[in-house]
């Protein structure tokens, strides 16, 4: 299970040769070792390398060799020897070794000096994970532009292309509100992704893919899972599931949807300033403000963009380094928003091992447990609201450039003028409920 701190910092002596050393474990070395040798080491560590030798890091060859020595103290790596022909640089067996022959190159050990003995140091790190294929669902009121640019990212990480299906259900506006609406869009994404599918086993990728899903997206791809828990015939499997922009509740039952094995692993980047996400529970029925402040438990890797809002993380247009998003200008170091977010967290949550998953940065689960809105308040009764009120208001329009008699413009008047007043009360209950949790916070 991966841990719900930060960065997870392993003390001397705690280390693992079958995982990666953590961000805080170079920082620390890099205050006692020399800069260019310990972040040079850290690069083919990071390319995960198995084999290490002080000749592959900068010189003095005495102080890479002093470095070596204490990550492999500290558990990271194991120091090893080998013999090896000096003529032909062919390991040797220790039978081969006391030959007075190579029996690769059949030249005298004698003749160069004798056998040599290197010291290297080794790990044992599992293979990265395999990106089959993916699919992309987008949010509402959006062609999902930044799925090109993500597409791009996936064909050109691995130097093969990456199949990348793109899901779009076209503008939903007052949809969303309605229950019968949003049960049929669920279906036909359902329908989509059964016949995605079918089609990819026929070409040959025989691999669950992962899922990259926005807003509400984020709300058709959770519900579709939680009714794929009960489908007897072909349910849906699916890989890692990466969240941005989330609408599902918090305390969404991801531990059984992991347990059945609808999803392998869940991360959910959510956006400290997202305007958005906090709407939903009020307007659309079963959701909430998890592309927010992140899901309660353990089960899923709540991932802190912080500054971000509802699609700051897909930016093209906006720039990030290392100290984190929103940099102002283009610079040598600076990248865009969305290759930010690809390289530093959705990537290695694509690719690590399940074992490595504590890896992935800015991780921070909530402090506290959700509490959802009272019934009436939490998207019940304000599609009944909201939807009268805004026929009504069409009607009214309509009525005005003389399309509809005047006895209906009294009667949709009416009604807009009842539903206006019951959203504004809803709307203000709903401000008093969020200022008294914030006061009693």
């Amino acid at each position: 299970m991966p841990p719900s701190s930060q960065t997870a910092t392993a003390p001397a002596g705690k280390g693992s040769i079958s995982r990666l050393p953590p961000a805080a474990y170079w920082q620390d070395l890099a205050s006692r070792f020399p800069a260019d040798q310990v972040n040079r080491l850290r690069d083919l560590s990071d390319a995960r390398l198995i084999e290490f030798t002080p000749t592959a890091l900068p010189v003095p060859v005495a102080s890479a060799t002093e470095l070596l020595d204490r990550v492999a103290a500290d558990g990271w790596l194991e120091r090893r020897q080998r013999q090896r022909c000096p003529q032909c640089k062919e390991d040797l067996t220790a039978t081969e070794a006391g030959e007075e022959v190579c029996v690769h190159c059949n030249e005298a050990f004698s003749d160069h000096g004798g056998v040599s003995i290197e010291i290297f140091y080794s790990r044992n790190l599992p293979q990265t994970r395999d990106v089959d294929w993916v699919i992309a669902i987008h949010g509402m009121n959006t062609r999902g532009a930044w799925q090109e640019a993500f597409t791009w990212h996936l064909a050109t990480t691995w130097g093969r292309s990456v199949p990348v299906a793109v899901y779009k259900y076209g503008f939903v506006i007052a949809g969303v509100i309605m229950a019968g609406r949003r049960h049929k869009l669920r279906e036909n994404l359902r329908i989509k992704l059964a016949a995605l599918r079918d089609e990819a086993r026929l070409r040959g990728f025989r691999g669950k893919p992962d899922v990259i899903a926005h807003s509400f997206g984020t709300w058709l791809l959770g519900h579709l899972l939680e009714k794929e828990l009960t489908r007897e015939d072909a349910p849906l499997h699916f890989g890692r599931v990466i969240l941005t922009g989330c609408i599902l509740r918090p305390d969404f039952n991801w531990r059984k949807i992991k347990e059945t094995g609808l999803v392998e692993e869940v991360l959910n980047h959510y956006g400290t300033k997202d305007s958005v996400v906090p709407l939903a529970q009020a307007t659309i029925h079963d959701s909430g403000p998890s592309g927010r402040r992140g899901f309660d438990g353990r089960e899923v890797i709540n991932v802190r963009a912080k500054g971000c809002g509802h699609s700051d993380l897909f930016s093209i247009t906006q720039f990030a380094d290392k100290s984190g998003f929103f940099q102002r200008n283009a610079g040598v170091d600076r990248v865009t928003h969305l290759e930010f977010a690809y390289t530093q967290y959705w990537k290695p949550f694509l690719t690590l091992p399940s074992a490595e998953l504590g890896q992935v940065p800015d991780r921070i689960n909530p402090s506290k447990a959700w509490k959802q809105f009272p019934w009436l308040v939490r998207g019940t009764i304000f599609p009944f609201l909201a939807f009268p009120a805004l026929l009504s208001l069409a009607v009214l329009l309509l009525t005005k450039l003389s399309i509809l008699p005047a006895r209906i413009h009294e009667i949709a008047g009416t009604i807009a003028i009842l539903g206006t007043a019951g959203l504004a009360s809803l709307i203000t209950c709903i401000a008093l409920l969020w200022v008294w949790r914030r006061i009693a916070r």
